[in-house]
């Protein structure tokens, strides 16, 4: 694992721009290139990717071949252009819809999985993917033909479990999560070497869902956390200290070093406001924030966020997504998901990317913050007053940072 830790690195989060979730499918090596350039010309370094699991495993005992093959043409592209990926397996749950082969689907409806299927939009219940033999020799069979065929290969930064699994199904208990934490774990390690982390997200710091940080810490070489703080309901959308907080608190929970794997805030060119949009299957009122003013949100938030020590910083996303696909799941309801790049869907960048542009170098000198919280021994039995009791401790010791 010797040289994976780099200087505070910066990176993103990537769905191509045109093809969003169906680019395996649909894939071409000239629009990754393409926009593996526009991420390097960034100055950023780290790339984040998604095997989505219907592409990859199609049924439970085949790999698909060329799916493989096209992951290793990334894989090269971004050596080509001196970029590291960490690819993300068990794709799973992304941008508020569940992606999950057919096989893994059970026959009984169960109102907490909105799942999309060929085109449709549908309400199924999951097979229970940490505790099922089959589906856990199927894991093992993905987890090992992807971890070997690239096991020593120079693009890969680490590998990541999976994106908000949680969000798929809750497995039982926090020991049951565990044990299928070190089941994968010890999967991937058989047969490659790099780190390994886990997607975990504010949802479990804030709740329950039993992937307790410690429990994860143990299964993971470094941690990772997804924090949004245009989600939350106790500080201002545009506040610059919750992803700082929620970094340093998940380093301090699970006594590992932590990377800021996913945030972001989704923008419009026009004045800031509020609009109906769907997460899963709720209709809700989400921010789009002034492009202008998200960008001074992502200055502070990286300073501080490097301030604390965090390994460093990966953006969701690379691109807003091309109006083609706004037809289709899940940017047909989920509105706000469809503009949270650093570039605009045709193209151009925002004002975030610039600004990621030039702050990189300043990122790797800024001052450290040497804060300590103190977190409850029994922390999930009120883990959301925990946490803002904690994010209200962290200001203090903070005070205001210009």
């Amino acid at each position: 694992m010797e040289g994976w830790k780099l200087e505070f690195t910066l990176g993103v989060n990537y769905w191509p721009r045109r093809k969003a979730m169906f680019w395996w499918r649909d894939f071409s090596e000239e629009e990754v290139l393409e926009e593996f350039t526009q991420i390097r010309d960034l100055g950023l370094k780290l790339i984040r990717i998604f095997l989505l699991w219907e592409d990859f495993q199609p049924h439970p005992d085949v790999i698909n071949d060329a799916v493989l093959s096209n992951l290793g043409t990334v894989l090269d592209l971004a050596r080509e252009l001196d970029l590291l990926v960490i690819p993300t397996f068990f794709i799973g749950h992304m941008s508020g819809l569940n992606w999950l082969p057919k096989w893994l689907l059970s026959k009984r409806p169960h109102e907490r999985f909105l799942t999309f299927s060929d085109g449709r939009i549908v309400d199924v219940g999951a097979v229970n993917i940490y505790e099922d033999p089959k589906a856990l020799e199927a894991e093992e069979l993905l987890l090992q033909t992807v971890g070997r065929e690239f096991s020593s290969h120079p693009a890969i930064h680490s590998w990541d479990i999976s994106n908000e699994l949680d969000n798929v199904f809750i497995p039982r208990s926090p020991a049951v999560a565990s044990e299928w934490l070190a089941f994968v774990y010890k999967t991937l390690k058989s047969v490659s070497k790099k780190p390994v982390t886990f997607g975990i997200h504010q949802e479990d710091i804030e709740g329950d869902k039993n992937f307790h940080v410690p429990d994860v810490a143990r299964w993971n070489d470094y941690l990772c956390m997804h924090a949004y703080s245009v989600y939350t309901d106790f500080t201002d959308p545009l506040d610059p200290y919750f992803i700082p907080f929620t970094s340093l608190l998940t380093r301090e929970m699970g006594g590992k070093d932590v990377l800021m794997e996913e945030f972001g805030m989704p923008t419009t060119p026009g004045k800031t406001r509020r609009m109906p949009s769907a997460t899963g299957k709720k209709i809700m009122l989400h921010y789009l924030i002034n492009e202008e003013e998200a960008a001074s949100w992502l200055e502070k938030t990286l300073r501080l966020t490097a301030a604390v020590g965090s390994l460093g910083a990966v953006y969701w996303n690379f691109s807003d997504y091309h109006k083609s696909l706004w037809g289709r799941p899940p940017f047909d309801r989920a509105i706000h998901e469809r503009f949270f790049g650093l570039f605009r869907g045709d193209g151009s960048p925002k004002p975030a990317a610039e600004l990621m542009k030039k702050i990189k170098e300043e990122l790797e000198s800024v001052d450290k913050i040497d804060v300590r919280l103190e977190i409850p021994g029994q922390y999930y039995r009120n883990p959301k007053e925990n946490l803002k009791m904690l994010y209200f401790q962290f200001r203090e010791m903070v005070g205001d940072v210009k």
